[in-house]
């Protein structure tokens, strides 16, 4: 029999292979495409007789993912659509004349009156937003907008701010149209989403509540208003893991609402077929439809169940829907009814695949005319493209069952001497066959009986009856089938004594509700790539994911983040703290500035799967005789697999769905690796772009390895040649060529015509950006070898460079490293440890430097040595300094000036060189004097101390100068400042020194009674203008200390010592005046003294003061100003303010117990 292409004979017609939308998939050739079953017409006459007979209004549509509830929805808006023509295919579509008369009373379509057609299809938006757009845009489309112009009650969305808002605003819409209308249709798709959504938040249903009570009471006859909402469980469902009065609440709401179960039974799954497969106008040869006719009539007669008894039909089913083989027409209905399937949708899907061994590479293939898609064929279909599935479903077991004895089968026909390949392929597909009718037909009624699997095996007919019997025979007597005389059929034979399903489903009973079980699981963090930035500045990052439960975990995971110095430069962190605000997120991101942070909002989901996981893994570890048998093993690592996908899937979409924060900002929503690229350009500012992928990277390969080691060797020795005299292309002139030429870092002198190594410099204004970071990098590398006196250990620099905002990788450090070395060699000194671990000097690099570098960076180091010019230029400044400020000539050499320098302060007296007085010395002054006492080694002190101090390396010129000058500024008139604070502090306490005031003093130095007062007393009759020597005097009688000795602590004395002694001389004053009536005195001479009776006792206080007639005139224009502003207080009574008066005094006023702690310590 020749062979053909079936093609030519059949086509397959359909529009289901992707699930219907309602916003975009109406139109008449959608509707001439689709088929129309009995679950439809059901569905379709239940709501119609809801409205009709109680007015009902709200529905739902309940029924399981795929079954064609969208196309449902689809058919209603496209029954009272606007076009004739889509009316007219939704009509022809139906057909069935009782219905369409029913459905004409619900959905009466008027040219006068259009339908406002709702069409919403649930997603991430809140239902407000949803609902609000939805009929914004169904007002729009039925040209009913302009209505709503001008009119103050059509609120912007912003200003609906709650539900009940929304439902106001339905009511008002829909009474605003009244009369305008015939009627409205809401067909709410994917509502399960909105549920899901208010689950993981509010769980608050409290909005579909009043959704079907507002519209069943605007619902009429006249002008229906119709909600459908399309989900697939039920409200409660839904409601898993809420509390359990929540579950019961949307039980009770979902009651407001008629459910229309809608679900495919397996004569509609035939029917669906059969009107799928289309014959073309080719006509089949005649043999060929008789033998058909005759297969047909064999597998009705050898299935004889109650799907054949039952179904007049199913004759003309299973021809219309040839080349299937009619066993495969049955199968696949109960197949789309599995747990791993997906109804009517997966019919569609597999008729339309064209996956290896799928029905549309059958029709595509050359094939005998006679030939159809068997059991066979659809069982290889399903193990080569849907087998990971069906092994983590309920019937994976079953399948895991066949696959082991298909296995075994093949041992054996391996172990089977002059083995008939004929008959092995007989042997394969028999076990095939009866597999599929065992876990796919038993429901049904069809078993594997001998007559059915002769009429289900291809190229089989009657006459190899005898050969298909003595197969089975040997699949019996080799223990993998077995025959039952009850059904007078086979089945395969469990060759595995653990059924991993239900040990799962057992174990899972045992394990608590509340346990974290992501934890237990171990489960490994994805990684997120910086794609943009990579392609942009060629260094590969990326950040980690990690989800935690509550804040303890974050605190933990930070502690591990800076523990770890994770090659990820930050974390994605989702927490499924549900308490956690907008607000909170915000300052968490402040706290934990290495992380982005977001909030987790369908943890219950996750934990189902990390459930499985961990009770898989417990299986294992309980029953170790899973990793011996085999199929159990098989079956065992094909769901823990299928577990790890789903919790990925999850994983990822909760990633992807969140509102990040970072850095106490909200992330713009954007992808994960468009975030990542934003944080790592503002992490690492800073960082050059370089394009190597051989050692620009974290871990080089060997090979990279080796040449990055051979082009640091060239770097030695050809430094002065182009090219570093690399000849061809070998991998080390790839990484000179992008990592060290292109950057700048090796060049030509054009004097010279040398090349050598060197950073382009930060100022330079032409500079590109790229090279402007190469140049700061460098500098910054360059500034901490300068920075130190110590030996800096070439880690130090790696460190630098490798944090922010730098961030290099690993793989380049080794390279530039080099290259600063090189570029700065003569400033630098050059150490290496030796066995003894201790750092010697060497005199130049070498390979063992090189190797050191690169493995052992910890062992090698450098020292700055100061350049002489750069030292020439700092002598020059301060010798300019001290010529100028002491008028000197002394020359500009290093050592005379830091042997006057050292004279200098040396021969200061001693409070001058050790105070530690910031009003008269600053810090610095302080730090540079101290190097200077110190001082041993006079190159020390000019090019360690004082270039430390003063940080010359990125000080200018002028501050530099400035700095000096305040230094000798300041120990060169300390002392005058000194004097001036003290004159100050005595003339506060002492009032003016006019000639009664030296009268009365020169007669106390020659009558008091103690000497400390007579000098006092002497020193004030003395005091001049001219001279500071009487206030040093007083300084030294006032600390009992001499000049040379003073310290901070004894001017502190003397200055403590002012008032006690001033308080006794102006006592002596008052009885020098009472004695010597002759004395002319123009000041006015008061004693004044407040005694308080205190908590504590009396406390006595007072002052002899001593006014001029001048401060006279001064004193009573602050009295009056200060008597008015107390009367003022209205808020203070006479008490109060008395004592407002009495806490002044007592600042002003000496306790009477100084008078009596003698003036001397």
């Amino acid at each position: 029999m020749n062979e053909t292409n079936l093609n030519k004979y059949y086509q397959i017609n359909v529009n289901h292979l992707l699930s219907t939308r309602l916003d975009s998939d109406i139109s008449k050739e959608f509707f001439d495409k689709v088929v129309f079953h009995g679950t439809a017409y059901n569905s379709l006459l239940t709501i119609a007789d809801s409205f009709i007979s109680t007015n009902q209004s709200t529905f739902t549509l309940t029924g399981s993912y795929g079954t064609g509830k969208s196309t449902l929805g689809a058919i209603l808006t496209g029954l009272i659509s606007n076009d004739i023509l889509v009316r007219e295919s939704v009509r022809k579509l139906i057909s069935e004349k009782k219905l369409l008369k029913k459905l004409d009373k619900v959905f009466s379509y008027s040219d006068e009156k259009p339908w406002l057609i709702i069409k919403a299809v649930g997603g991430v938006s809140s239902p407000l937003e949803l609902f609000y757009r939805a009929i914004i845009q169904a007002l729009k489309n039925a040209n009913l907008i302009n209505i709503f112009e001008n009119d103050l009650f059509f609120l912007e969305f912003e200003e609906i701010n709650n539900e009940y808002h929304l439902i106001e605003w339905i009511d008002t819409i829909f009474r605003k149209l009244e009369g305008k209308i015939s009627g409205t249709l809401f067909v709410l798709d994917e509502m399960g989403k909105l549920l899901e959504n208010i689950a993981r938040k509010s769980g608050d249903l409290h909005l579909f509540q009043e959704l079907s009570e507002k519209i069943n009471r605007l619902s009429t006859k006249e002008c229906p208003f119709i909600f459908i909402g399309i989900l697939h469980q039920s409200f409660s469902d839904y409601a898993k893991g809420l509390s359990h009065q929540i579950s019961l609440e949307w039980s009770k709401i979902q009651g407001r609402y008629i459910d229309v179960a809608y679900r495919i039974s397996l004569d509609e799954s035939i029917a669906l077929v059969s009107k799928t497969i289309k014959r073309t106008n080719k006509k089949l040869p005649e043999q060929i439809e008789s033998l058909n006719e005759c297969l047909i009539e064999n597998i009705k007669e050898s299935i004889n169940s109650r799907l054949t008894d039952n179904n007049p039909k199913i004759k003309q089913y299973f021809k219309d829907a040839l080349p299937l083989h009619p066993l495969t027409t049955v199968l696949l209905g109960a197949i789309s009814k599995s747990s791993f399937s997906q109804n009517e949708r997966s019919i569609f899907s597999f008729l339309l695949s064209v996956e290896p061994y799928s029905f549309r590479r059958f029709l595509e293939t050359d094939v005998l005319y006679n030939e159809t898609y068997t059991i066979v064929d659809l069982w290889d279909y399903l193990s080569q493209n849907l087998q990971h599935q069906i092994l983590s479903s309920k019937e994976g077991h079953a399948w895991g069952v066949v696959e082991q004895a298909i296995t075994l089968l093949s041992q054996k026909l391996n172990s089977v001497e002059e083995n008939d390949l004929s008959f092995t392929d007989i042997y394969f597909k028999l076990i095939k066959a009866i597999a599929m009718m065992n876990i796919f037909g038993k429901t049904l009624g069809v078993y594997p009986t001998t007559n059915l699997l002769l009429f289900s095996l291809p190229f089989v007919d009657s006459s190899q009856k005898k050969i298909v019997s003595v197969c089975l025979e040997n699949l019996v007597k080799w223990g993998l089938i077995t025959y039952w005389n009850r059904t007078n059929s086979y089945e395969v034979v469990e060759t595995s004594e653990l059924n991993i399903q239900q040990l799962l489903n057992e174990k899972l009973l045992t394990l608590s509700q509340h346990q974290n079980y992501l934890d237990c699981i171990e489960y490994n963090s994805n990684t997120v790539l910086a794609k943009r930035y990579y392609q942009q500045k060629g260094i590969m990052r990326w950040m980690e994911q990690h989800l935690i439960i509550n804040l303890t975990d974050l605190k933990k995971l930070d502690a591990k983040f800076n523990i770890l110095k994770n090659k990820a430069f930050s974390y994605f962190v989702l927490i499924a703290e549900q308490s956690l605000t907008e607000q909170k997120l915000e300052k968490l991101s402040k706290e934990y500035p290495n992380f982005a942070i977001a909030k987790l909002n369908n943890l219950n989901e996750i934990s189902i799967w990390a459930k499985e996981i961990f009770a898989l893994k417990q299986l294992n570890l309980e029953l170790p005789k899973i990793n011996i048998d085999q199929a159990a093993k098989r079956e065992y690592e094909q769901r823990l697999n299928f577990a790890y996908q789903q919790l990925d899937i999850l994983f990822q979409e909760s990633f992807d769905n969140s509102d990040w924060f970072y850095a106490g900002r909200v992330v713009e929503k954007k992808s994960l690796s468009m975030m990542v690229s934003d944080f790592a350009d503002t992490k690492f500012s800073a960082c050059p772009s370089v394009f190597n992928e051989l050692v620009v990277r974290n871990d080089v390969s060997s090979s990279a390895a080796f040449g990055r080691r051979k082009l640091m060797e060239i770097m030695l020795e050809h430094t002065a040649e182009e090219n570093l005299s690399i000849e061809k292309f070998p991998p080390e002139k790839a990484i000179y060529l992008s990592c060290l030429k292109e950057l700048g870092l090796h060049r030509l002198n054009q004097q010279s015509g040398e090349w050598f190594f060197s950073f382009p410099n930060v100022g330079d204004e032409k500079l590109t950006v790229n090279h402007k970071k190469i140049a700061y990098l460098f500098e910054e590398g360059f500034n901490l070898l300068k920075s130190r006196k110590e030996i800096v250990k070439i880690t130090e620099l790696y460190d630098l460079w490798s944090k922010p905002p730098f961030g290099l990788p690993q793989g380049i450090l080794p390279i530039w490293g080099l290259a600063l070395l090189l570029a700065k060699q003569d400033a630098l000194a050059f150490y290496d440890k030796d066995i003894s671990q201790d750092f010697r000097f060497i005199s130049e690099m070498d390979e063992e430097f090189i190797n050191k570098l690169i493995k052992h960076p910890a062992e090698v180091g450098v020292t700055f040595i100061r350049d002489q010019l750069e030292k020439n230029k700092f002598i020059d400044i301060l010798t300019a300094v001290i010529n100028d400020i002491h008028n000197k000539n002394i020359d500009s050499n290093p050592l005379q000036i830091a042997r006057y320098i050292v004279s200098y302060v040396v021969k200061q007296p001693n409070w001058v060189k050790l105070s530690k007085d910031i009003n008269y010395f600053s810090k610095t002054t302080q730090k540079l004097r101290g190097f200077i006492i110190k001082a041993d080694d006079p190159y020390k002190l000019l090019f360690d101390d004082m270039y430390e101090l003063f940080d010359i390396n990125k000080l200018d010129e002028v501050k530099f100068k400035s700095n000096i000058a305040d230094f000798f500024l300041q120990i060169d008139s300390a002392k005058k400042y000194l004097l001036q604070d003290f004159l100050s502090k005595l003339e506060e306490e002492l009032s003016e020194f006019d000639n009664e005031l030296m009268q009365y003093a020169k007669i106390i130095s020659q009558s008091a009674a103690d000497w400390q007062m007579q000098k006092f007393a002497y020193h004030i009759a003395n005091s001049s203008a001219h001279s500071n020597q009487w206030i040093i005097n007083l300084i030294t009688l006032l600390s009992q200390i001499p000049e040379r000795d003073w310290t901070d602590d004894s001017i502190k004395k003397a200055f403590e010592m002012i008032p006690n002694y001033v308080y006794r001389f102006k006592q002596l004053c008052f009885f020098v005046k009472n004695g010597h009536p002759d004395l002319v005195d123009t000041q006015d001479q008061k004693h004044l003294a407040i005694i308080v009776n205190t908590n504590n006792g009396l406390e006595e206080y007072n002052r002899d003061v001593r006014i001029s007639t001048k401060v006279q005139e001064k004193i009573v224009v602050a009295t009056n100003n200060f008597r008015a502003f107390i009367e003022n207080q209205d808020d203070l009574n006479k008490d109060a303010k008395a004592l407002v008066l009495y806490e002044l005094l007592k600042d002003y006023l000496n306790p009477i117990s100084e008078e009596k702690n003698k003036y001397v310590d």
